[in-house]
């Protein structure tokens, strides 16, 4: 089993891999710098609602949404 290293996210990186370089420097070191101030970092939810109108997968929350309320509808029937 090849040596592998933790990355940010916590993937596993091959520790000879191309991105070893680049995993070693870390994070920028930004101090005496007026970027935090200029740029801070976003809330979750604000970035989350950024990418909330890219659907990958066109008609299929539609189709989820479809089959929920056929099982409810089926729920609802067998309960009567």
């Amino acid at each position: 089993m090849s040596e592998t290293l933790p990355n940010w996210d916590l993937r596993r990186i091959p520790a000879a891999g191309p991105y070893v370089r680049v995993l070693a420097r870390g994070c920028p070191a930004l101090t005496g710098s007026c970027f935090p101030l200029l740029h801070p970092q976003m809330e979750r939810g604000r970035r989350a609602r950024i990418f909330a109108p890219f659907d990958a997968l066109e008609g299929f929350s539609d189709r989820i949404r479809t089959r929920d309320s056929e099982l409810v509808r089926t729920m609802e029937k067998n309960d009567r």
